[in-house]
């Protein structure tokens, strides 16, 4: 697809793919991606060591090590091998990777995951060992309460978790314990309509950091977006709601599955189930939609992913995004105009069947870290 008139296209060419898992997780597709069901994997990539982290729906996690010559010219595509793999004793509800996640100090090859009715659990990536566990109790039924997102903070000194209408806030220093922060995120579960009108009700599905560790993006499948200082563990700045707005119209969604600072910390992007596109707000003007970008192909309920680059040419950043028709599409400086935004470039990452890969784009010195896809490759 060509860039918009007056702009440059992101990349000149398609990349190459240089490696891949090939049909080592490979199942059968059809028209509707729900015929993945738990083979819908994801994936982190960090090419300070060339390792790829790959995390499964199907109760596993797996460490995938590149070799330091993959990219290569003339080299043909390499078959990525699991480095380890660990088994989860229930379901994933979500996974983050320690911040500074590096094969080539074990000490930081960390894995935090939540799973049902077990407490939050930290991982070594490199062997089935766990390194500690952090109980998230109801004080009332003495029941696990589940995780259904995850957030380091940058220092890894810290982590966040969001459940039902709860933000909690907890030590990686103190295993064992419970949270040293509880945020209700409304004042009481028993009023009907969104804590009486005070906060947000519902499970928190996404959350993110600014820049500055400063502000915590919470947001919930009841499509509520919230803010809160001192990284997560201080007072509510304000909450605003997603629907009913002029980009709910023209792309839709229901529920937030991902949230993401622009590199200046100045725009957070929501990204939405069921929706055709990506919504972006001026956090200065809290609950003040700038604008949406449009041809984003993700009617479906699985998380498909969005990332945010930053742009050394421009001094901005550009949004990617994966689709349910195998495409990536890419919008260059999309916070530059107000309204809807279309697609600037794209290209398809996979020809043969319905069904993503996780792309990981090494352009010169530019490194980018890819989508949510259900294998793992890597281009060039």
């Amino acid at each position: 697809m060509a860039a918009n008139e007056g702009e440059e296209a992101a990349i000149s060419t398609s990349p190459r793919v240089v490696a891949s898992t090939f049909s080592q997780y490979d199942c059968t597709v059809g028209r509707s991606l729900r015929t993945l069901k738990t083979e819908q994997d994801r994936g982190l990539a960090n090419f300070d060591s060339l390792p790829t982290t790959h995390l499964s729906e199907s109760n596993y996690f797996k460490a995938l090590r590149c070799p330091p010559d993959i990219l290569e010219a003339d080299r043909q595509p390499e078959f990525l091998k699991p480095y380890s793999t660990l088994p989860s004793p229930e379901p994933l509800y979500t996974a983050v990777p320690y911040p500074s996640f590096d094969l080539q100090a074990p000490q930081r090859c960390l894995l935090l995951s939540s799973i049902r009715d077990h407490p939050i659990r930290l991982n070594s990536a490199l062997g089935p060992s766990l390194i500690a566990s952090y109980p998230l109790i109801n004080a009332t039924t003495e029941a696990y309460i589940s995780a259904h997102s995850l957030a380091f903070s940058r220092s890894g000194s810290t982590f966040i978790t969001g459940s039902d209408s709860l933000i909690c806030v907890f030590d990686v220093s103190r295993p064992g314990s419970g949270p040293v922060t509880w945020l209700p995120t409304i004042p009481s579960k028993r009023k009907k309509q969104l804590g009486g009108g005070v906060g947000m009700k519902g499970i928190i599905s996404a959350m993110a950091l600014d820049p500055n560790n400063e502000i915590l993006a919470a947001g919930t499948f009841t499509r509520q977006i919230g803010l809160y200082g001192s990284g997560g563990e201080g007072d509510c700045i304000g909450t605003f709601g997603v629907q009913g707005t002029q980009a709910d119209e023209a792309i839709g969604g229901s529920g937030v599955t991902q949230l993401l600072w622009s590199p200046c910390g100045t725009y957070l992007y929501v990204v939405e189930r069921k929706s055709k596109g990506v919504m972006m707000y001026d956090i200065r003007n809290t609950g003040q939609i700038l604008g949406w970008l449009e041809g984003r192909n993700a009617m479906t309920n699985q998380r498909l992913g969005v990332d945010l680059f930053p742009d050394s040419v421009s001094g901005g950043h550009e949004a990617w995004a994966g689709g349910q028709n195998g495409s990536v599409s890419i919008w260059k400086d999309p916070y530059k105009r107000e309204g809807g935004r279309t697609v600037d470039w794209a290209w398809k990452a996979h020809e043969e069947w319905e069904m993503l890969w996780q792309q990981v784009l090494v352009n010169g010195t530019l490194r980018k870290r890819g989508m949510e896809w259900s294998e793992v490759a890597i281009t060039r």
